[in-house]
Order: C-alpha cells, then sequence, then structure tokens
C-alpha cells in the first residue's frame, strides 16, 4: 500500500481503525517468546572503535518477544495485545470470505504477521532488510525457503489508525499467493484493494470512486497488465485495478466468471496470459462496461465504528 503519514501510537494502546488488536470469538493460542524465522541478529564485538568514531546503532529487528496464533495466522509483538478486540475475529474470517467469493480452496498454510509498536521501527527494519523495495506503510513478502518448499508468506506494518485496513490488505495479498502459482501485479493488487475494506462496504472504496468520477480517467488494463514492478504502482494505479476489480466481482455475472476462470489457471500456472481479452469477450466494451459501473455504483451506508 502506498505510503501515508499518520499518527503514532504507543504500543500500549494499539488502536486500528476498529479498535486494538486481537481478538474476541474462537480458539486462541499463545505460543512462548517463539524466535521468528530469520531474525537480524544483533552482533557484540570486543573491538575497540577509533578514537573519533562512535559505535553504530545496534541492527533493526523483528518483533517477536511475544506472539500469538489464531486461524492461520501467527502475529508477532513485542508489547501486549487487546485481546478483547473484534478485529482478530474479523481477520479470522477473511480467508473464508476470499477464497468463498473468488471460488478458490482454503489456504492451510500459515502467515506470519509482524507488528512494531512504532512506525519508526518499522521503517528503520525494512530499509535494512528490504532495501530494494520503495517506501510503504505495510507490505506482503513472500520468501523461498532454503532447501525449497513452500515460500515463507510474512506481512509487516506497525500499529496506528491504518491497522485494520493494512492488515486486511496483506493478509488478502497472502492468502492468494498461498493458492496460486502467482498473482499478476495489478490483480494482486486490485484484489487486495477490494478485500481491504469491511464485508459491509461490498467492497466500494469512497475515496477511490470520487477520484475517479472526478477524473480526468482514462482506464487502460492492456497497460496494466503489463505492470510487474512494485515501483510501477501508484494512487492512481491501485485505483484502476481496484475499479476493473469491482467491476468483474460486482458487476456483469459473464465478468465475474471471466475472473474466476483466470483465477482458476493461476492455481496450476503462472503464465496465464492477460486478461483483458476473455474480459471483452465476457462483457462486450471492457471500457464502456466500466465507465458505466463507476457511474452507477453507490456507496453503502455502514454504521459508524464505535469510539473506543
Amino acid at each position: 500500500m502506498p505510503c501515508s503519514p499518520v499518527r503514532r501510537r504507543a504500543a500500549a494502546r494499539l488502536l486500528g481503525w476498529a479498535g486494538a488488536l486481537l481478538t474476541a470469538a474462537g480458539c486462541e493460542t499463545l505460543l512462548p517468546r517463539p524466535q521468528p524465522p530469520e531474525p537480524v541478529a544483533e552482533t557484540k564485538s570486543d573491538v575497540v572503535p577509533a578514537r573519533g568514531t562512535e559505535p553504530g546503532p545496534p541492527p533493526a529487528t523483528p518483533p517477536g518477544k511475544e506472539s500469538t496464533r489464531r486461524g492461520p495466522y501467527v502475529f508477532y509483538h513485542d508489547f501486549t495485545v487487546d485481546r478483547a478486540d473484534p478485529l482478530f475475529a474479523e481477520l479470522e474470517a477473511l480467508p473464508d470470505q476470499v477464497c468463498g467469493e473468488l471460488g478458490l480452496p482454503p489456504y492451510t498454510g500459515i502467515v506470519q504477521v509482524f507488528l512494531f509498536d512504532t512506525q519508526d521501527r518499522y521503517e528503520r527494519y525494512m530499509r535494512s532488510r528490504y532495501r530494494h523495495l520503495p517506501t510503504r506503510r505495510a507490505y506482503f513478502i513472500a520468501e523461498p525457503r532454503v532447501g525449497g518448499g513452500a515460500d515463507d508468506l510474512k506481512v509487516f506494518t506497525w500499529t496506528g489508525d491504518h491497522l485494520r485496513t493494512d492488515l486486511r490488505h496483506e493478509l488478502t495479498h497472502a492468502l492468494l499467493h498461498g493458492v496460486l502459482k502467482d498473482v499478476p501485479l495489478w490483480l494482486d493488487e486490485g484484489l487486495a484493494g477490494y478485500f481491504e475494506l469491511p464485508p459491509e462496504q461490498r467492497g466500494v472504496n469512497p475515496q477511490h470512486l470520487e477520484m475517479l468520477r472526478r477524473g480526468p480517467f482514462q482506464p487502460d488494463l492492456g497497460r496494466l497488465e503489463r505492470l510487474d514492478q512494485v515501483r510501477q504502482m501508484e494512487k492512481p494505479e491501485y485505483r484502476e485495478a481496484w475499479a476493473w476489480v469491482h467491476l468483474m466481482l460486482r458487476g456483469p455475472a459473464p465478468g465475474k466468471a471471466a475472473l474466476a476462470e483466470y483465477l482458476q489457471q493461476l492455481r496450476g500456472t503462472d503464465r496465464p496470459g492477460p486478461l483483458m481479452p476473455r474480459l471483452r469477450e465476457a462483457i462486450g466494451d471492457p471500457d464502456a462496461a466500466l465507465a458505466d459501473h463507476l457511474a452507477r455504483l453507490a456507496v453503502p451506508r455502514t454504521r459508524a465504528a464505535a469510539p473506543r
């Protein structure tokens, strides 16, 4: 997701859009002081620094003093979480929502979620461990395991008002990559943008919708399908990717069928070819269908989150 200024929060308060982290109903397993995979370990040395120099800052490390298991996720954190918050239960229901709506098999693996208490610590760690990546507020990363096997699926973010949206977004990435061979970049971000919203929103992002209606907006799915680098995805690309996904999932039924068939192909191959020709065959002129869909789309009226 794009990075945006968000004020810091104390770890003890850990508040997201719907409230704090971690959760309510269902069974819960607490793991005793785990060791997260591949931490950047501190090193000690007896070498005395040369005169006029000071030792550098200690290496950045990921959270891992405590961990909480819920559903297919293991949350790593260095602070006490609020276990009464409903966000945990909502995230546990996300796999059924994603896989059910897309007609995909359930994900049966584990997603590791690293929750940093401050933005500064999160950004220092990401710069030290993943310096090739552009600055983003949260990340999903699939890391190949030494010796082969399924990738380790990891989500990194920090606590704040964005927490609910960012976790839903990045965990959607993880769930998709857990059941598909690969996901084209634009589709990956479009689906994550759709499912980052709570179910009662029916995938409607009011900010995206307002910007697209305000214009100028000239859709170009062919261009989106050629993007293959994270740096190429900026706010306009995120908005357009969301719009195409919403059209397919909430627009004419043949569009959803075309997407479902495409996703089934992605279960067996990472080279399914472009989606645009299939969408054109299913719904006629995709650009006209998208314009009509956005013009008719209404923002669902939802209850405001209770103040905490």
